[in-house]
């Protein structure tokens, strides 16, 4: 910033004004004295021309004011300063227990401190005059006292009653406190403050005044009981953090060093030197300042059950993160970022403690505004890294509801909120990798990562409950917009439910979600924090048709896939008892549990045996690959990836529908022969039909072996029967060499023994 006059000048100028603010009671005093000395003087002066024009126009001589005693000056005198300073005193002292600080804001307030000097001197001036006024041939000073300031005093005296009165009123002890920092705020854009910033002690003097009246306006929040002061004061913080954000690139750079008024300060007295650094590099102490006090307060209203007043302080970090997309300020967008993940903590624990999920609700509502502005602004990063968010604490939301089911409306609630960030994320015309990045978040929000659904009431799963209604409200969205595979992705998700539920349960919960959108309107029939809005109403109801149809297609795939999986489960059940059995019917109680978890499980999924037909090229293939993992009569996930992975390698043209066919028709004949002879038996047999089919290639039959072995090195476990097949094959198709376990234990092909 430019300035014309020297810094020394500046600093100057900028010490004599903090000088007189800082000892305004003397100032004032002196101030007073001068001006009863010179309106004395003056009045003195002028005292015979006055007199005469009093005789001339109302026949007052001067013998008669000569005759004015003021015998009674010192009574009301004393009766004016009674009045006065006993109403001040009485004011102030009760005001202050509810409004802390209040007398420090009175003693730095001019008007008080030159009216109460005033009536102090001028009474002083009455006992002077009346001792010395005459004798010293100074009746003009009796005069002026008697018909001055006495009657001044008496015609103020009121009026600054009323004035303190609404003075200590908590209303305008925060206007004023705000005041004060705004008006500080403003002056430091002013050439001359900046430039006086390139000494130390003034920038210390700015923050000292700035944090000060920080922490008046948190312990009022923290005294006050009333509604509407408390109301006033989040929002004056909320303008006066904006205010700040708007002017912070005029100020001078030395205003964010740190220096010991911020170190003294109690906010900061548990940092460490790092973080000491790290807030001056990024200039950022008094947005940590203001956020921890707004931090704080939220805690306050939610143990004080203040549901409104709560809700009012992520509205204001809303309006507050808006002026920083305005103002381009990524730093302080990310301080609330945070700030907003800290009060969703507060709000979690608060509900789960309290069986009470207002709050979350409300905070829902307002973090989504936040993420609209991110959208709105092109934020793309900023809206990723809070839809990031939103999942992990929806998450602990429904990690929780477990044991707490009204918290199961909140998941909700989350879900209703980032439909319509979807919405406008599409009305914004984001690419569709970014909008299908996001909409996958959506959808894994009843979802957490390592937890199991199988114990859980079915009234409350997925395909059951208001997320998923919620998330089948956007698909029809998606197609009245004509994004069908957007839609398709949903229910896909959506399909994951069909594991708990056999096939009739399902679709009925799928009608039943249908009829519901069907006849749902866009209000509620009792109201809440919101209104009686209907989260779970859905406009595009003529898409429903549609919608039921794609996802009985759906259906009718996912099943297969089911029924793969469950030959899955069968195997591992088989596994299971062929345990038992080399026990002597004995099962640890791990394994016993596993046990009856495998078997309900398969019991849900009920699936149709598939009698022996065709048996095709692709039904050999898979039933070595399974024989080769089953050898060990144990099956695990990497041998089912590998599995999958080596069918489509070596039959890239079996789409996965189909894959799942063979599967399960494979599995089942599998299983069927029950007895391992039988079943090493029909894996020599697949080996001849594959060694028929590749025409005796060695090179496709030798990419087939190195399959069988990965298959054997999936679990990191080399059974002697994986060997024994793996040997099979070579032996079978006539293949140079044999296999051998490395120094890791891993089983390897040497092409000559």
């Amino acid at each position: 910033m430019d300035t014309n006059q020297p810094v020394n000048i500046q600093f100057v100028k900028v010490s004599i004004i903090n000088a007189i603010n800082e000892h305004r009671r003397t100032v004032s005093f002196c101030l007073v004295v001068i001006f009863i000395i010179l309106a004395d003087s003056v009045f003195h002066r002028f005292y015979t021309s006055i007199i005469e024009f009093l005789n001339i126009k109302f026949g007052i001589a001067i013998e008669l004011h000569q005759l004015v005693d003021l015998g009674f000056a010192p009574e009301i005198w004393t009766g004016v300063l009674a009045v006065v300073l006993g109403t001040l005193i009485i004011v102030i002292a009760i005001a202050a227990e509810s409004t802390p600080r209040l007398i420090d804001l009175y003693m730095k307030d001019w008007l008080s401190l030159f009216f109460i000097w005033f009536i102090v001197l001028a009474s002083l001036h009455a006992f002077v005059s009346m001792f010395y006024g005459k004798p010293m041939g100074r009746n003009s000073s009796i005069i002026l006292n008697t018909y001055g300031f006495l009657t001044l005093s008496y015609v103020l005296a009121l009026p600054y009653i009323f004035y303190i009165l609404i003075y200590s009123k908590t209303s305008n002890v925060v206007a004023t406190i705000s005041g004060e920092i705004l008006k500080c705020l403003k002056k430091m854009t002013h050439s001359t403050i900046y430039g006086a910033m390139e000494q130390e002690v003034i920038v210390e003097r700015y923050q000292r005044e700035i944090m000060d009246s920080l922490d008046q306006l948190d312990d009022l929040l923290s005294f006050v009981e009333f509604k509407e002061t408390q109301s006033d004061l989040i929002r004056q913080i909320g303008n006066i953090i904006t205010v700040y954000i708007k002017g912070k690139s005029k100020f001078n750079n030395n205003f964010f060093r740190l220096t010991k008024a911020i170190r003294d300060n109690a906010t900061y007295r548990t940092y460490t030197e790092q973080q000491y650094e790290e807030m001056q590099d990024s200039a950022s102490f008094y947005e940590v300042k203001v956020f921890r006090l707004l931090g704080n307060s939220y805690i306050k209203m939610l143990e004080m059950n203040r549901y409104d007043i709560a809700s009012l302080i992520p509205a204001e970090l809303v309006d507050i993160g808006t002026s920083c997309i305005e103002a381009n300020n990524p730093q302080i967008q990310n301080h609330i970022n945070i700030r907003f993940n800290t009060l969703f903590r507060f709000a979690i624990k608060h509900a789960i403690r309290n069986n009470e999920p207002r709050n979350l609700y409300n905070l829902a509502f307002h973090y989504a505004n936040m993420i609209l502005a991110y959208i709105k602004a092109g934020e793309v990063d900023q809206t990723k890294v809070c839809y990031e968010r939103i999942r992990f604490y929806g998450h602990e939301v429904y990690k929780n509801a477990k044991t707490n089911p009204a918290l199961y409306f909140i998941v909700d609630t989350l879900t209703f909120e980032l439909k319509k960030c979807q919405i406008a994320v599409k009305e914004q015309n984001w690419s569709r990798e970014d909008q299908l990045y996001l909409l996958k978040i959506v959808l894994d929000l009843d979802q957490p990562p390592n937890f199991s659904k199988d114990e859980m009431d079915k009234s409350m799963l997925g395909g059951n409950n208001g997320t998923r209604r919620v998330q089948v409200g956007l698909a029809l969205y998606y197609l009245e917009q004509g994004m069908d595979d957007f839609a398709e992705t949903i229910i896909e998700d959506y399909l994951d439910d069909l594991a708990h539920f056999n096939e009739n349960e399902f679709r009925k919960i799928v009608e039943n979600q249908c009829f519901l959108l069907s006849i749902y309107g866009p209000t509620f029939w009792e109201d809440t924090d919101r209104g009686n809005m209907n989260i779970y109403f859905a406009p595009e109801k003529n898409q429903i048709q549609p919608l039921k149809e794609m996802v009985n297609e759906q259906i009718k795939r996912r099943l297969r896939k089911l029924e793969a999986d469950t030959q899955y489960l069968t195997m591992e059940v088989e596994s299971l008892l062929h345990k038992r059995n080399l026990q002597d019917g004995f099962l640890n109680d791990i394994d016993l549990e596993k046990l009856e978890e495998l078997q309900h499980k398969v019991s849900l999924r009920k699936t149709r045996q598939i009698e022996e037909g065709e048996w095709e090229i692709e039904n050999d293939m898979l039933y070595t690959l399974i024989s080769i993992a089953f050898s060990d009569r144990d099956i695990d996930e990497s041998e089912k990836d590998v599995i999958q992975s080596a069918f489509k390698y070596l039959l890239p043209d079996v789409n996965e529908d189909k894959f799942d066919t063979f599967f399960i028709a494979t599995a089942q004949k599998y299983m069927r022969l029950e007895n391992l002879e039988a079943q090493t038996q029909q894996f020599v047999i697949s080996l001849k039909e594959l060694n028929t089919h590749f025409d005796s290639d060695p090179v496709k039959l030798q990419d087939i072996l190195f399959k069988f072995i990965e298959l054997a090195n999936a679990d990191n476990f080399i059974h002697e029967n994986e060997v024994l097949l793996v040997e099979k094959a070579i032996e079978v198709w006539k293949l140079e060499g044999g296999v051998r376990q490395d120094e890791k234990d891993c089983l390897v092909y040497d092409q000559k023994n």
